[in-house]
């Protein structure tokens, strides 16, 4: 099954880079991360993954999507999380619970700019602008 943008409705480009496979819309520049890729990509970036940060994006997802975006795996809507953090604007990111997320382009390295210094995002940042050409966002940014 050819995995589908949740935004565009045109099929998902599978793009591997340093043994990392992310799902990717070559039209409006999204990302689809599976469950726990998200994880995945930070170790790998050198990135430290099991901060409490993450657990956020773990909830639910109680308001449906105001869009008609429909998971890449199942065809279901999705669901928006908001994302906050402390003196940063709040983040709205579309889940499936159990399946994954969705980043329109550009949320994921703004998510990623929203975790603690500490836990070496930047790493994660670097690496998603090498591959895809990304705004560069760095955790001293909004």
């Amino acid at each position: 099954m050819i995995r589908v943008c949740p935004k565009c409705d045109v099929g998902l480009l599978i793009a591997h880079f340093k043994e990392i496979e992310v799902d990717y819309c070559e039209r409006c520049r999204g990302l689809w991360l599976d469950a726990g890729e998200l994880e995945e990509l930070m170790r790998r970036t050198g990135a430290v993954a099991d901060d409490p940060f993450l657990r956020s994006l773990q909830q639910e997802g109680d308001v449906p999507s105001g869009r008609k975006h429909l998971c890449p795996r199942c065809d279901k809507s999705l669901r928006e999380i908001r994302i906050a953090a402390a003196g940063k604007p709040e983040l709205v990111l579309d889940r499936c619970a159990g399946h994954g997320l969705w980043f329109d382009a550009n949320e994921l390295p703004e998510l990623l700019a929203m975790f603690p210094p500490e836990t070496g995002t930047v790493k994660t940042i670097a690496f998603l602008n090498e591959i895809f050409g990304m705004k560069p966002i760095t955790q001293k940014e909004k």
